[in-house]
């Protein structure tokens, strides 16, 4: 099940991509989310939470689609013309966002607690 759904993304980013696209992009941020809460041992967590940092995965992701398609190139030049935009930084921001939200998550839904054993050897 996918934590965030396409027309969200569209709403948030404008995105004109077929539905089927942004879902692909969508299925890949989830898979990130699942393997760092696995590797943490998380099984149950906040699903708005989860819907969070989906979409902050799945924009960092559509905007690397857009880069990588040509659709939104860091720079461009016509003629005496050039513009440049932040693309790189646009996609960090929204994917540091996401892993903030997640490290929360995690550190959260943790329920042990951590013993340290300290051994005087004299």
């Amino acid at each position: 099940m996918a934590y965030s759904a396409a027309t969200e993304l569209k709403a948030l980013t404008g995105a004109t991509l077929a539905d089927s696209d942004l879902e692909a992009i969508i299925a890949q941020a989830d898979r990130s989310i699942d393997a760092q809460l696995r590797r943490a041992g998380i099984r149950n967590a906040n699903s708005t939470d989860l819907k969070m940092v989906s979409l902050e995965y799945a924009i960092a992701g559509l905007f690397t689609r857009y880069r990588l398609d040509g659709t939104k190139p860091a720079s461009l030049s016509l003629g005496e013309m050039s513009m440049s935009d932040s693309i790189d930084s646009a996609i960090a921001a929204h994917q540091a966002k996401g892993d903030a939200i997640l490290t929360d998550i995690i550190k959260g839904a943790r329920t042990y607690r951590q013993i340290v054993r300290v051994v005087n050897r004299c």
